[in-house]
């Protein structure tokens, strides 16, 4: 069985990281849970509270490194999870990865890196006072962590929170030619950033809003009528909108809940 706790972070940290994540599988059936992860603009770092080995990555045939670095994720990621596996994972707001660590995010695009290549011997540290600390006291560490390296000086570098802002509050329906005007910001000069900050282009970004949009509407009604939730979240038609649904999630809006009943096969986690 798969489990999910969710945790609020520290205020100073809610601009950056969006919730902590108890995840954990116990007993399933074939000794492992596989799962398609949907594709999302997420970037998460990973600690392991278990023996490691505990997820396959299907695409790279490997398993993830005990602590570890994922996301976003433009394409569905495939993964096994096992028997004891029990993660602590920090969701972190789009930018909030690099605004805390300066870690440019394209590094993780659809894939998970060793998370002590590129934050050093510490991760190791932070991992094992992880497991010894009760639940409060693991919260506790990750705030001070975070908030450490938070406070850290480092450069100055564009602040593009305006452009993201633009594209979540249009669900992803606003053009790269207007974003560039609403920011005083050239396309080479947004794609960069983007690229650097949140792992993805604009236009890539923008796309995944408006995706995970409807993921969650479809989550939280029940009687979802098709065309008009193309028309909700500014599609051309109801023919595009179920061929960018196909292209995501490899089926048909229809058989969304089909696809993520027996062994979970479709998550957002």
């Amino acid at each position: 069985m798969f489990h999910v706790h969710a945790f609020n972070p520290h205020p100073l940290l809610r601009q950056y990281v969006d919730s902590y994540l108890l995840v954990s599988v116990d007993r399933p059936e074939f000794g492992f849970i596989e799962s398609s992860l949907l594709p999302n603009t997420t970037q998460r770092l990973v600690f392991g509270l278990d023996s490691g080995n505990t997820i396959y990555d299907c695409k790279y045939s490997e398993f993830c490194a005990p602590n570890y670095i994922v996301g976003p994720n433009d394409a569905i990621r495939r993964v096994r999870m096992c028997s004891g596996m029990r993660k602590m994972m920090v969701q972190f707001k789009p930018g909030g990865l690099y605004k805390i660590f300066r870690l440019p995010a394209h590094n993780f695009n659809n894939r998970t890196r060793n998370a002590v290549e590129f934050l050093g011997k510490r991760v190791f540290e932070i991992g094992d006072l992880l497991r010894e600390r009760p639940l409060s006291g693991k919260i506790e560490l990750m705030d001070d962590w975070l908030i450490e390296n938070l406070q850290t000086p480092k450069k100055t570098d564009r602040n593009i929170d305006h452009a993201i802002r633009l594209i979540e509050q249009y669900n992803g329906n606003i053009s790269l030619r207007e974003l560039e005007h609403a920011t005083f910001t050239t396309k080479r000069t947004l794609e960069r950033h983007f690229l650097e900050q949140i792992g993805l282009l604009p236009k890539s970004f923008s796309r995944l809003v408006r995706f995970n949009g409807v993921i969650r509407f479809i989550e939280t009604n029940l009687n979802v009528k098709w065309r008009q939730l193309a028309d909700v979240f500014g599609y051309y038609d109801q023919s595009h909108f179920i061929n960018e649904f196909k292209s995501l999630t490899g089926g048909l809006p229809q058989a969304y809940f089909s696809l993520k009943t027996g062994d979970e096969r479709m998550m957002q986690v």
